[in-house]
């Protein structure tokens, strides 16, 4: 039976992504921090067109070819040219920084879900991130505990959307596109799974999640380990 498009007795393997899944905030925090520091809507939606959309600055960051302290200097750049002084502190945050609780909040109810599944099946997470952030988010989430395999855009220098980052997961986890079930929080990100045959859902409330994950956890017997041939 299908629960909210998913049909857990295909899925043989669950891919999370972090940002909008686990931690809370982060693509709200990006559509307000201009309006925060003194821009119009119009004026920060144009920039954030410039800067994270059309293989910008942003994704460079992903791919670790350009470290975060360049992709500050130029936001705060952009930002004087409308008179207004940001520092590279608050331009390096303006996403809220996913080491700390205040700005990106842990949603521990996912947690909990997410490590039920990986009780009887292997899990991945697929994480758009950065590389100067990377032990701070490693200190909030007990990896071991929730994943088979973490796929770190920073470390793999490629990001979603791009389909060789689909590849590498199929791949890294040993199971073709027509057994994953994939959570992330963007639809761009999701298109090009669904083109794989990847089951997807888009992160817009918790209650619906949280049932599609219960229903995956209780798919299939605990697994004897939490290997991924397991």
């Amino acid at each position: 039976m299908d629960i909210h498009g998913i049909d857990p007795g295909r899925v043989k393997a669950a891919v999370f992504d972090l940002g909008g899944v686990f931690l809370a905030g982060s693509v709200e925090n990006v559509a307000q921090f201009g309006v925060r520091m003194g821009l119009t809507t119009e004026t920060w939606a144009g920039m954030r067109q410039e800067l994270f959309l059309d293989d910008g600055w942003w994704d460079r960051v992903e791919r670790a070819e350009m470290p975060l302290d360049e992709f500050a200097a130029e936001l705060c750049r952009r930002l004087a040219e409308h008179d207004i002084a940001l520092t590279i502190a608050q331009a390096r945050n303006f996403m809220g920084s996913p080491g700390h609780e205040g700005s990106m909040p842990l949603r521990t109810e996912i947690v909990a879900a997410a490590a039920e599944v990986h009780r009887v099946m292997p899990t991945v997470l697929l994480t758009n991130n950065v590389a100067e952030w990377r032990g701070g988010w490693h200190r909030r989430l007990d990896l071991d505990a929730l994943f088979d395999v973490v796929i770190d855009s920073s470390e793999v220098g490629l990001r979603k959307p791009e389909e060789a980052i689909y590849t590498l997961t199929e791949k890294e986890i040993g199971i073709d596109g027509k057994g994953l079930f994939f959570l992330d929080d963007l639809g761009m990100n999701l298109k090009p799974a669904r083109r794989r045959g990847w089951q997807t859902l888009k992160y817009v409330e918790t209650e619906p999640v949280l049932e599609v994950l219960s229903a995956l956890a209780h798919s299939r017997p605990p697994r004897d380990g939490a290997g991924i041939n397991s």
